[in-house]
Formats: C-alpha cells, sequence, structure tokens
C-alpha cells in the first residue's frame, strides 16, 4: 500500500463530495419520490443550503456534476446527438428523458442553476464530472466508445461553462475504462465503495471505532481518491441509525485520519437533504469535528482535484 506524504507525517486529509445528478441518478428507475423531490423549487435551495453550510466552516468541497443535468432545455435539444440511446441490462437508459422532453418536462432533467449556486460560493469549489448522462461506464455494461463519447460530450459543457473538469466520480460507483479518463485529461477518480449490502451498510453506521482509509497506488497516470463513506442520509431504515451514533462513527474515523495521516472521505447527493434534515444536521456533526482537527493543525481538507495534485 503506497503511504502518501501527509501520512508519512501523520497529518490527515479530509475530503467533501457531492454526487450531483437530479433525475439522472434513478434515469431507469424513477418513482414517486423522484418526481416530488427532485425539482428547482427544492433543488436549488438544498444547494444553497450545503454551500452555505461549507462556507461557514470554510471547508471546499468537490461537486461532481452529470454534465447533461446543468444544460438548460434549449442547450439539451441543441447536443440532442450527444444523449446516446443506450441499453443497460436490457432497457434504454434515456427511455424516461425521452418522454419528458416529448410531454416538455424539464424538472429534475435540467436545473442549471445549481452549477450557478456552487460557482457564485464564497469558497472556491472544485466543480468535477459525475459522467454526461450518468449512464454506468463499467466494462461489463458498456464499451469503449460509450465512454468516449459520454466523457467528450461531458468535457463539452465543461468547456462551454468555462470549467475544466479534473475528476470523476463514477456513475452508481462503478469504476471502468480507467485509461480512457487519463486519455481525455482527467487526473483522477473517485474509488468504489466497499460493497456491503443493506444490511452491512446499517450496522456500518454503528461502529463507534471506525478508521481511516490509507492512500491507494495509482492506476496508471490517475491517482485514485480513497472511497470514503456516504453520509447517513435519513430515509427509509436508515432513520433508525441514532444521531449520536453516526456522531461518534464519524468522530472516531477523523481522529484516526489525524493520527495516522489517513484519509476521512465523505459524500453526498445533495438532494439527500431535501425531506430529510436530520441529513444535514449530521453533516454539520462533522464538519465541526473536522474544523476542530483542522484548527489544531492536525487535519488538511482537500477537494478531489487538490488530493490528486498532492505530491
Amino acid at each position: 500500500m503506497v503511504v502518501s506524504m501527509d501520512q508519512s507525517k501523520g497529518r490527515g486529509t479530509f475530503i467533501i463530495s457531492l454526487d450531483c445528478e437530479g433525475k439522472w441518478g434513478m434515469a431507469d428507475h424513477l418513482g414517486p419520490w423522484h418526481h416530488e423531490f427532485l425539482r428547482r423549487e427544492h433543488l436549488i435551495p438544498a444547494y444553497q443550503t450545503l454551500v452555505d453550510l461549507f462556507g461557514r466552516y470554510e471547508m471546499p468541497a468537490t461537486f461532481a456534476f452529470v454534465m447533461g443535468f446543468v444544460l438548460d432545455p434549449d442547450e439539451q435539444t441543441e447536443m440532442a446527438a450527444h444523449f446516446v440511446d443506450t441499453e443497460i441490462e436490457g432497457a434504454n437508459w434515456l427511455v424516461d428523458f425521452r418522454k419528458a422532453q416529448i410531454a416538455g418536462d424539464h424538472e429534475g432533467w435540467s436545473c442549471p442553476e445549481v452549477l450557478e449556486v456552487v460557482r457564485n460560493a464564497s469558497l472556491k469549489h472544485e466543480v468535477a464530472c459525475h459522467g454526461f448522462t450518468h449512464v454506468p461506464l463499467s466494462e461489463d455494461l458498456v464499451g469503449r466508445d460509450l465512454v468516449e463519447r459520454e466523457l467528450s460530450a461531458a468535457k463539452h459543457v465543461a468547456e462551454k461553462r468555462g470549467i475544466a473538469l479534473e475528476t470523476l466520480v463514477y456513475p452508481r460507483n462503478l469504476v471502468g475504462h480507467t485509461g480512457v479518463l487519463a486519455e481525455t485529461g482527467f487526473s483522477g477518480y473517485r474509488q468504489r465503495p466497499p460493497v456491503r449490502g443493506k444490511a452491512g451498510a446499517l450496522l456500518a453506521e454503528l461502529n463507534p471505532i471506525d478508521r481511516s482509509q490509507l492512500s491507494l497506488p495509482k492506476d496508471g497516470e490517475l491517482t485514485v481518491v480513497p472511497s470514503g463513506e456516504m453520509l447517513n442520509w435519513q430515509s427509509g431504515p436508515r432513520k433508525l441509525i441514532p444521531r449520536a451514533a453516526s456522531r461518534l462513527r464519524w468522530k472516531a474515523r477523523l481522529e484516526d485520519a489525524a493520527k495516522s495521516g489517513g484519509v476521512a472521505h465523505i459524500w453526498l447527493h445533495p438532494h439527500n437533504i431535501i425531506d430529510a434534515p436530520g441529513t444535514l444536521e449530521r453533516l454539520e456533526d462533522v464538519l465541526g469535528e473536522a474544523a476542530r482537527l483542522r484548527d489544531a493543525g492536525k487535519l488538511v481538507v482537500k477537494t478531489q482535484a487538490e488530493y490528486c495534485a498532492a505530491p
């Protein structure tokens, strides 16, 4: 296992990343919740709330956007050739998007305003890539040509917005075709989190002696950002996890990072806070603990791009 410079000095790293996707994240199986909550009236305030929270704690974050999501409806029409019908596990990934286009219902599929919320923040956050249509990019599901088209389209949107994409958060966390990333100019990507199943994930939330992660060997020219853990979204069975348990788990993980020089990485979807205020409370608990260690000189807060740029 490669040991980073921060690890050798015993100074830990804290990373915050967000999967910014609207309806694209569940494009293949949308439900009533997505239609009710993934609307501008909910999404824009959620992003603003998060940006304000990070500003209060002076912590830059990585906002990984589905780049088709930040196009307005006219731009989506102009880039129609880039929205490629793709069969994933027997179904067209874009079937619901196509239906919404015909109906003129762009809610959840187009919300360029949230990108501007991030770009207009008092802190300089990283705008990263979460694909173009959020279609999975793993070798067992798609070929290299589709990955090239997805990343090329994403880069094109970024250039239109004056953004240089540096890191990728893989859709559905399914890592694949990493060679294409290097060829397309990315510096790194977020590692796939451990697969535990729903029961295992719930049990992990109750671990009061959780540990940070070590840095990972490079994948060719690419830096692999340790996967971290998703913040406990207070929805469904996760509501059963007491706030105190989440606080203890992340306190242990952050203190271990500070002591061992490891990496504590937390990630979430901005829409996770829309219908679950308890999720935001837990995030603030984590940021407060990270700020304490940062201010004591034991922890450094980095974006994914900054992590990848470190020697």
